[in-house]
């Protein structure tokens, strides 16, 4: 346990993992210290949002290395599974134990073990069930109606036949590929094909954000598409679908399941393992479920990659009648530099991605080196400060909501870490000097005219979410003072009083995981000065799939090489076990 606190006490191990390590020892103090190294990492990753610790992989290495802590030394891989596996400690998954060890050689903490090998098994379940009593010449009379006689469409005409064939699709899809429109015609197509009444299709997201914005393109999409359907049109989050109650067990589970026959989960790269698990469980058998998402964004911010594991599974054996994936992007061209830039990244192409960006005939993409303060520094003055000081002169001169909103949306700032150098608190800090607007950033001290918030904690009561952009200005009804004013996904301006508001904090900048599923007309991406773990290919491919008409990276050349030339893949067995391959317990 000493070297373990020596870790802990350097910053290179969490509090949480050394308790978890400690309560190991306490269960059997003849522990071998390569047992309790073993739970310590298998904690430690969890929370960086690995399902599990790939034994393979960090046999015979060093971990927890630091310039204030030696590191230690893991056992030779044999050495270590006989301890492992000779544990009390430690099962195979047959009986209940704080740890579980699987003959493919991943550790899990028991948890973690039941929610994949329990959500494998119901989404394997759920791929076996097939409509094949589905009139065919109705069927394609039905797709016929709802679909240009246009080869765009083919991939969401696909995507429409599998949701009607199975009962589980995943449509996956980049920014701009239609994933919206697509589902809206999969639910016309059930509802015209009477498979499914409206009244027993459900809309759900991980997040009240993400909730918001599919009711918002649910509402910009119907009359287009399906004029004449009636089709739902609301969407809530996953844990309001749910009932999900602190400390308690959902209202909706697998005793008493939702009652629906269609469900479709928006945003589904966000949810992590525990949410899909519980999502499944509520789910009727009988019930069709349709996953969207973009399967190449960042994984969940919890443990898990669910919607990447599901589509790795996908891409061949059981599952590849399952996946729908739309190729055709709709919003940029073909020529477009967003999406050429994405593409290189998604494909870590890395001197193609470099190239783009520093080909001076593009104006929509370009690369900025800004390694030193006073560089990042003129940076923001040139092309941000200017931007967020518009929202602030338009407020104090009492201009409408809408024209602040526009101001304020028209510019995204995202950064990859919250803290640390050109993280979201130090941009907030340098834009907040700039603006004249002294330390009211820090928490405590007065909010001002033009000060941009976000949400941070869910307050259902007020109709705000984690994630809600508001806008500090003037109570008109009340001189003197100030309110924090939101506008909702029907247009409408909401406004709360600033003792009222939820957890919050200045939104100048947010991370690339805050940004998911925004889109502005240009977005600035600031990285670090040099590489960490956060950084990866799925990082910088989220941030620059964000713009809609131009995007500016403030990096080394070498840090976002480094970037693209890494994945972020998470520790998980759901994909084996997903396609039968995994020797993971029972």
């Amino acid at each position: 346990m000493k070297h373990l606190q020596q870790a802990c006490r350097a910053g290179q191990l969490p509090d949480i993992a050394l308790h978890f390590a400690g309560l190991l020892h306490r269960l059997d103090p003849n522990a071998d210290e390569s047992v309790l190294l073993a739970g310590a990492l298998a904690g430690e990753r969890v929370i960086s949002g690995e399902v599990c610790i790939d034994l393979v992989r960090l046999a015979s290495s060093t971990v927890f290395d630091s310039d204030d802590a030696p590191g230690m030394s893991t056992p030779d891989l044999d050495v270590w599974q006989q301890a492992l596996k000779s544990s009390p400690l430690i099962s195979d998954g047959t009986a209940t134990a704080p740890l579980v060890i699987t003959p493919d050689g991943r550790l899990y903490l028991y948890r973690y073990f039941e929610l994949e090998r329990r959500l494998a098994e119901l989404i394997v379940q759920r791929t076996q069930i097939c409509d094949v009593s589905i009139d065919s010449t109705q069927l394609e009379a039905a797709l016929e109606a709802l679909f240009a006689d246009d080869a765009t469409s083919a991939d969401q005409r696909n995507a429409a036949t599998l949701a009607v064939r199975n009962r589980f699709t995943v449509v996956s899809g980049g920014p701009g590929t239609g994933k919206t429109a697509t589902v809206v015609r999969i639910l016309a197509l059930l509802s015209r094909l009477e498979l499914v009444a409206p009244e027993r299709m459900l809309l759900c997201a991980p997040t009240g954000k993400a909730a918001a914005r599919l009711r918002e393109a649910l509402a910009d999409t119907l009359p287009a598409v399906t004029p004449g359907d009636t089709l739902p049109a609301d969407a809530v989050t996953a844990h309001r679908l749910l009932g999900w109650r602190p400390g308690k067990k959902p209202r909706y589970h697998a005793m008493r399941p939702l009652n629906c026959d269609l469900l479709v989960l928006d945003e589904a790269s966000m949810v992590d393992l525990a949410l899909m698990a519980s999502i499944l469980e509520a789910l009727p058998a009988h019930a069709r479920l349709i996953l969207l998402g973009d399967r190449d964004q960042l994984a969940s911010v919890e443990a898990g990659a669910v919607l990447g594991d599901i589509c790795r599974a996908a891409d061949s054996g059981p599952l590849a009648d399952t996946l729908a994936p739309l190729t055709h992007n709709w919003r940029f061209g073909a020529q477009s530099p967003i999406a050429a830039l994405a593409s290189a990244v998604r494909e870590a192409r890395v001197t193609d991605a470099l190239t783009l960006l520093n080909d001076p005939a593009s104006a929509q993409v370009s690369l900025q080196v800004a390694q030193e303060d006073a560089a990042l520094d003129g940076l923001l003055a040139e092309q941000v400060t200017p931007v967020y000081a518009e929202v602030a002169r338009l407020v104090r001169e009492g201009a409408e909501a809408k024209a602040v909103f526009e101001k304020l949306g028209s510019l995204m700032v995202l950064c990859a870490h919250r803290t640390g150098r050109r993280g979201v608190t130090d941009l907030n800090r340098r834009l907040s000097a700039q603006l004249g607007t002294g330390g009211a950033l820090s928490p405590g001290l007065p909010a001002y005219p033009g000060q941009p918030l976000m949400v941070t904690r869910n307050d259902a009561a007020l109709g705000l979410f984690n994630g809600d952009i508001g806008v500090v200005m003037p109570d008109a009804d009340s001189p003197g003072r100030l309110q924090a004013v939101f506008i909702d996904t029907a247009g409408d301006e909401h406004a709360v009083s600033l003792g009222r508001l939820p957890e919050h904090e200045t939104a100048y900048a947010m991370t690339v995981h805050k940004s998911q599923g925004s889109q502005a007309r240009q977005v600035v991406l600031v990285l670090p000065t040099q590489l960490s773990p956060v950084l990866s290919r799925e990082l910088i491919y989220t941030g620059i799939t964000r713009a809609e008409q131009s995007l500016a990276i403030w990096a080394a050349h070498e840090v976002l090489a480094g970037a693209i030339g890494r994945s972020a893949q998470r520790a998980t067995g759901l994909a084996d076990r997903l396609q039968g391959r995994s020797a993971s317990g029972p």
